[in-house]
This record gives structure tokens, C-alpha cells and sequence, in this order.
């Protein structure tokens, strides 16, 4: 009586084993949604620098870049603070590195903006570099060409203690907040909709 009144219950009984009823199958738009919601691997959600590359001329570009970066700033600390105090500017200021110290007035102005360029660098290498992982390689490079620098300038190996205490504080800081600042940019970068999804 039950498959006289209801037709779909007799179909469903003659269909063979393991059939699946015709109203179960899903459609294909369903099935579509289904697979593109599923794990995605594409490198479209890849954290940034994933398929980073090593590109010598990119480098030695960024090196220069950050080196004109360096000793431009630089420069404009030492003649702002100069102009402060009614000072005239001087190369030595730059590469003489027994003038710095807290004994004479260009010695404390030459600190000052060395300290002060330390973190306009850090702004150079969020520009300009932006991997957080290179902040220390770009630094300390840029302060070994400027060791050369000052060799070269003096024509003597820099042994003021008071010079290699200032480098090191200007590393740190230059390191420290590029490294910060890049690491916020790139996990800006990160897309919210990366994690998988999985089906219910």
C-alpha cells in the first residue's frame, strides 16, 4: 500500500544496492563550491618572502641605496644640529672618529646625529629593504663601509673607544626597529582568508 501511494518509495526499493537516490547526489554548482572551499596551496597565501630569490644585482643595488641613504641622512643631521648651534659643518664630524666624545661640542653634536640617523636608516630599510630578516645583514654592512670610510679619511684604523661604542649603539638601534617595522609590514601582508576551511 505505501509504494502503491508513494511512487519515489517503490523507485527506491527496485534501485540497485548501493545506488544513491537521485535527490542525494549533489549538484554540480554544490560540488564546485565544495572542492574551492577545501585546503588551499596556491602561493597566493604564502607569507610574504616565501619565494624570496637570490638576485645579486638587487642586492648591490639595495646596498648602495642604503649606503647613499646613510651618508645623505647623515649629513643633513649633522648640518641641522650645526645650524643650531651656529656651528660650521665639517667632514671630520663624518669620518674623524676621534672627534666624538662628550669632552667638546662637536664631539657631542657629532654623536647626537649619528644616533639620530640611526633611525632615519630604520625607515631606509622599511622603504627599501623590507625583509625583516636582512635589517641586521643591510646594517652591519652599511657601518662596515663606513668603517672603511673612516680609515681611509684618516688614513688610521679607528681605535677610539668612545667611536666603536657609538657604532655599536647605532647598530642596535638601526637593527632593531628596521627589523620591527618590517616584520609589522609583512605581517600587514599576511590575507586574513589564508587558513583552510574545512568541510562540514
Amino acid at each position: 500500500m505505501c509504494t502503491a501511494r508513494f511512487p519515489a518509495a517503490r523507485a527506491l526499493e527496485q534501485a540497485p544496492a548501493g545506488a544513491c537516490a537521485p535527490w542525494s547526489r549533489p549538484s554540480a554548482p554544490f560540488r564546485k563550491i565544495v572542492v574551492e572551499a577545501g585546503p588551499r596551496s596556491d602561493a597566493s597565501i604564502l607569507a610574504p618572502g616565501a619565494g624570496y630569490v637570490w638576485d645579486p644585482l638587487l642586492i648591490l643595488a639595495q646596498m648602495v641605496l642604503m649606503q647613499t641613504v646613510y651618508y645623505g641622512s647623515l649629513g643633513l643631521w649633522l648640518a641641522l644640529v650645526d645650524a643650531l648651534v651656529r656651528s660650521s659643518p665639517s667632514l671630520d664630524q663624518m669620518f674623524d672618529a676621534e672627534i666624538l666624545g662628550f669632552s667638546t661640542p662637536p664631539g657631542r653634536l657629532s654623536m647626537m646625529s649619528f644616533i639620530l640617523n640611526a633611525l632615519t636608516c630604520a625607515l631606509g630599510l622599511l622603504y627599501f629593504i623590507r625583509r625583516g630578516k636582512q635589517c641586521l645583514d643591510f646594517t652591519v654592512t652599511v657601518h662596515f663601509f663606513h668603517l672603511l670610510g673612516c680609515w681611509f679619511y684618516s688614513s688610521r684604523f679607528p681605535s677610539a673607544l668612545t667611536w666603536w661604542l657609538v657604532q655599536a649603539v647605532c647598530i642596535a638601534l638601526m637593527a632593531v626597529i628596521g627589523e620591527y617595522l618590517c616584520m609589522r609590514t609583512e605581517l600587514k601582508e599576511i590575507p586574513l582568508n589564508s587558513a583552510p576551511k574545512s568541510n562540514v
